[in-house]
């Protein structure tokens, strides 16, 4: 999973917190910001940061993991599952669809706009 993969599935797991849906922007300096108040920020060792003192880290394996327990695997046939059931799977159209009911897709003005069914 590279960087892109590992944020966006962070913002994705985000999403059925909020009723009217989560929309995230990247900002030319390399920070997303999400209309929930959260702000992530990956740094030059390759750990993204969150605003509420969460971090993740993606290891050589596809493997994420993060200070609040949280683990993200991306599987060879593109499926990314957590430690906590549920799972992601991007289609050719750019659309992330999770099993707790999120669907996701980036624009091509870097904005990440998510829903729950």
């Amino acid at each position: 999973m590279r960087l892109v993969g590992a944020l966006a599935i962070l913002v994705i797991s985000a999403a059925p917190t909020l009723a009217k849906g989560l929309t995230c922007r990247t900002n030319s300096f390399g920070e997303t910001r999400c209309n929930n108040g959260t702000t992530y920020r990956t740094d030059s060792f390759g750990t993204t940061r969150d605003n509420r003192g969460n971090s993740w880290r993606t290891d050589r394996f596809n493997t994420t993991r993060g200070s609040d327990g949280s683990v993200y695997r991306r599987d060879s046939f593109g499926i990314t599952r957590d430690n906590r059931g549920n799972n992601w799977r991007t289609d050719s159209f750019g659309i992330t669809r999770g099993s707790n009911g999120t669907t996701c897709q980036r624009d091509s003005f870097k904005t990440i706009r998510c829903q729950r069914r």
